[in-house]
């Protein structure tokens, strides 16, 4: 069983390499000494439609042929919604890469899951580092808390709290990573946060689990961040959640509305061919623009919806129209023209602040956009050039 696990664990690995989530000597070894299995007792098969149950001591081999890929699994449902699970690895890796770990770091984990991002975490910050793990839901911290132990990591903390108000006992924090979709960052997190620190943040634009990670960092007394990559989670629970924008629930309609098909106009025949970190960029651009009509189908198909009315999806072929959504035909073209003018904007050409509610705000200027959240409004702005800073005293990273 031995000699399979670690088989199986090396093609894991390599894997994650081929798909360059896996960067780093460090992230890579945490790979390789943290069994994912060891942490779990139960995933739901969606083959199946159940859930399976798995012995961490003794698994079956074709639940570690499962466990062992570049797959989600989700651990914990109510109803259809998951409500915890343990993330895709190459997301997972991504993120850990973005962290930029190193011995000694303190971090928080909004978000324990199964307590694998934990514990690769601490593999990677070592005996004189501390990882602090908090989720909402009691009965995941009590059985990641024992599977840690049981695992050899008992020096986490996995703590039972609303992870909106952090951990100040266990505070400063060098790192601060949520593995949770956020509408909004928290005011406790950006306290307990330590000087030269920051967080990675799966921070909610458009609809729900639509996630766009998020760099964070304090300069001063100002709030600053970039958009770092993509991913998609489950929704945070408890004080930070908000129930503005659009639901999962909302996009639901859209599977009972008739569908009519039509071709791409002119300003969108290359859109086929367009790579996926394009596709990426212009879904991007839509959610900060249209951000509550905004809407996110799996991985690369994006378009604009409207309770009541309809929607308009591009996919990689054609584009959808649901209902009554041809007026959002004509607003998806209009965008789409715009972001080619603005010479398609990416990941890497927008700058973020974050200003608390009730704060002054910057001027009104052509290429900003106002995000209000629960506790702070997001001031998106476009680069205009190689150098260039958004905010007076901002840094890039």
């Amino acid at each position: 069983m031995q000699e399979l696990i670690a088989e199986l664990i090396h093609k894991y690995v390599e894997d994650l390499k081929s798909k360059g989530a896996l960067k780093s000597p460090a992230v890579e070894q945490a790979f390789r000494k943290v069994q994912r299995h060891r942490l779990l007792e139960a995933f739901f098969d969606f083959n199946r439609k159940t859930f399976v149950e798995v012995d961490p001591q003794n698994p079956k081999e074709e639940y570690l042929k499962m466990i062992y890929s570049d797959t989600p699994l989700v651990t914990r449902m109510v109803g259809k919604m998951p409500t915890s699970s343990t993330s895709q690895p190459s997301l997972v890796a991504m993120m850990l890469e973005l962290l930029e770990l190193g011995p000694g770091l303190r971090v928080l984990e909004i978000g324990a899951g199964t307590g694998y991002n934990a514990a690769l975490i601490q593999e990677i910050v070592g005996e004189d580092g501390h990882v602090t793990t908090i989720d909402i839901q009691e009965d995941v911290v009590l059985q990641t808390a024992r599977l840690l132990r049981t695992a050899g990591y008992e020096r986490i903390e996995v703590i039972a709290a609303d992870g909106f108000y952090g951990w100040p006992k266990n505070a400063p924090y060098d790192r601060i990573v949520a593995t949770v979709g956020c509408p909004d960052i928290s005011p406790h997190w950006v306290e307990q946060l330590a000087p030269g620190g920051f967080m990675i943040i799966p921070l909610q634009h458009g609809p729900e689990g639509h996630n766009p990670l998020v760099q964070i960092w304090k300069e001063g007394s100002h709030i600053r961040g970039r958009f770092a990559n993509s991913s998609g989670f489950m929704s945070i629970q408890g004080a930070l959640s908000w129930k503005e924008g659009l639901r999962f629930q909302d996009m639901e309609e859209m599977e009972n509305l008739p569908i009519s098909e039509r071709s791409f106009p002119a300003e969108l025949r290359g859109w086929p061919a367009w790579s996926s970190t394009i596709r990426a960029g212009f879904g991007l651009f839509l959610s900060i623009i249209e951000n509550h009509r905004f809407v996110w189908v799996w991985t690369q198909d994006c378009g604009l919806f409207e309770r009541g009315k309809g929607a308009c999806v591009l996919t990689k072929e054609t584009v959808l129209i649901y209902g009554n959504g041809e007026a959002l035909y004509d607003r998806l073209v209009e965008l789409a023209k715009m972001w080619f003018s603005l010479g398609r904007p990416g990941f890497d050409d927008w700058d973020l602040a974050f200003f608390w509610k009730g704060a002054a705000l910057p001027e009104p200027e052509e290429n900003v956009w106002i995000l209000p959240r629960k506790f702070t409004v997001e001031v998106v702005r476009l680069k205009r050039g190689p150098g260039h800073n958004a905010y007076p005293g901002s840094e890039e990273r």
